[in-house]
């Protein structure tokens, strides 16, 4: 018997490894739509100032490679691959970036843009925080798609 119950344990193991490995990451947007990825983001691009600083806030800065114009702060965001700006996007350079994530702005980005990402198979995450608290949600979010989560939730604190 002891044995029976080593070889369960020895062939469930790796499913178990597998699956906790392999869990999907789920996240509501602020415009209510889920957001689903498989592993967390490893190469993200912002399309407005204010979304660089946030995945930055939630430790994920060494996550972006592409932001739009006037995306200044931290610094180091100076440095970020520029992509356009809030409403006229280069839709070219950002699929060239092949990001698993783009997090866009719900009023201030184009509409189109956002649906022809979507239709190239991007996933993008729409913000619309409209105050401090949704802020600090929004940064608890992007940390748990770009796997940063405590460092976003020391942060959002």
């Amino acid at each position: 018997m002891r044995i029976h119950k080593f070889y369960i344990a020895l062939f469930l193991l790796p499913i178990l490894l597998y699956s906790k490995s392999h869990a999907q990451i789920h996240v509501v947007d602020d415009t209510g739509n889920d957001m689903v990825i498989d592993r967390p983001a490893q190469r993200i691009v912002t399309l407005a100032p204010y979304l660089a600083e946030n995945i930055f806030s939630a430790g994920a800065g060494d996550k972006l490679v592409g932001t739009v114009d006037f995306s200044d702060y931290p610094s180091v965001a100076k440095q970020v691959r520029r992509v356009g700006n809030y409403t006229r996007l280069d839709l070219e350079a950002i699929v060239s970036l092949r990001p698993d994530l783009v997090i866009a702005w719900q009023s201030g980005n184009t509409p189109a843009h956002i649906e022809r990402l979507r239709s190239l198979g991007i996933k993008v995450y729409m913000s619309e925080p409209s105050g401090l608290k949704e802020i600090a949600t929004e940064v608890e979010r992007f940390g748990k798609l770009a796997g940063t989560e405590k460092e976003a939730a020391r942060e959002a604190s």
